[in-house]
């Protein structure tokens, strides 16, 4: 949380993607943005990605795993289905990209969470590699593996009858995906599982892991193909392009118009009463708090981030203010505002009844 003396302005948005909000334009930054993805000769050698799958794979054969999946950069996370290969999104592999994944594309993948992803990833290739999913054993514990895939699933927050890994209780989205935030639970060094997991129904499933890999890890894969999805080397779009079709894939657009202006206006305070202004508050606070919201939620990124943009952008409207000396108890109230609508919409479809 902020303290008054740390209020900055940060605010990062794709109104302007060819600036970021506090820098002046920069040629190296203009070049990268208007180059064909493909033209930019991405490639792992050499780079801190290349580490971190090194790092996987000293992972894997600690666990007694001798399967090494192929990893290629790619549009995004992710394996093909049923294809034992990794794709990591190909701005991880410069700085520079990182850099402007960070700024365009609303945050961008820690070392902890490449490490975590890769474990992920590894559980879904190691899956397709051995096709335990086509196992009765396996639709016995985590499912039906053909299962529609929906992108806005209900998770059941705290439920102990899955793992926790990945933020949003992903272990809930799919069958599939279940098992692949098991395997990176009952991978990650240094975690003690069974004592983690003692009392929750996800500790059955993680035994199931742990004897499989005991029976399979040394034994050859049953499949063998490496086809991609899509590969860096074929992506004709510009970097700028990529971000502006992620963001109109992931723009939700919300009819809220006034509804919570009186709930802005029992957090904030009225006009030219105070100091600062609540604006300044919510923008340096928007990522944390969209990270936050969404992490224990489970509702869907995009949802939250069009929830806080709405509330910005209302604040703003309002001209409603702050004391700067307590930012802590605004930063708290505004948080579990936000919580509150979002797991309203969770359960619902929607933040409020308006009847």
């Amino acid at each position: 949380m902020l303290s008054s003396s740390q209020i900055t302005f940060r605010e990062k948005t794709l109104a302007d993607p060819h600036e970021a909000a506090d820098s002046p334009r920069r040629p190296e930054r203009e070049a990268l943005l208007q180059a064909r993805i493909k033209d930019l000769k991405l490639h792992l050698k050499g780079t801190a990605l290349e580490r971190y799958i090194h790092q996987l794979y000293a992972e894997l054969e600690a666990k007694g795993i001798s399967f090494r999946p192929e990893c290629y950069l790619s549009d995004q996370w992710g394996c093909p289905s049923g294809v034992p290969v990794i794709g990591l999104p190909f701005y991880l592999a410069d700085p520079r990209l990182h850099s402007i994944e960070a700024e365009l594309g609303g945050e961008a993948e820690t070392e902890r969470e490449i490490l975590m992803y890769l474990r992920h990833e590894a559980g879904h290739a190691f899956n397709y590699a051995y096709k335990l999913y086509d196992t009765d054993e396996w639709r016995k514990i985590f499912g039906d593996y053909s299962k529609p895939y929906q992108e806005n699933y209900k998770p059941q927050p705290f439920s102990r009858k899955y793992v926790v890994h990945i933020s949003g209780w992903y272990a809930q989205k799919h069958p599939d995906e279940d098992f692949a935030e098991t395997f990176a639970v009952w991978l990650t060094p240094g975690l003690d599982w069974a004592r983690r997991y003692t009392g929750w129904g996800a500790l059955k499933k993680l035994q199931y892991v742990d004897e499989v890999m005991k029976r399979l890890g040394r034994a050859p894969q049953l499949v063998q193909l490496a086809e991609r999805d899509l590969d860096v080397e074929d992506m004709e779009e510009t970097v700028l392009d990529h971000y502006r079709q992620r963001q109109l894939e992931e723009r939700v657009e919300l009819s809220l118009r006034e509804h919570l202006d009186q709930d802005l206006l029992g957090l904030f305070e009225p006009p030219d009463t105070a100091p600062a202004s609540a604006e300044t508050l919510i923008r340096a606070e928007r990522q944390s708090l969209i990270q936050s919201v969404t992490q224990y939620s489970g509702v869907g990124r995009p949802v939250v981030v069009a929830l806080v943009d709405h509330l910005l952008e209302r604040a703003v409207a309002l001209r409603l203010a702050i004391h700067l000396d307590k930012t802590r108890e605004y930063l708290t109230k505004l948080t579990s505002l936000v919580t509150a609508l979002a797991m309203n919409y969770l359960y619902t479809d929607r933040f409020f009844e308006v009847d």
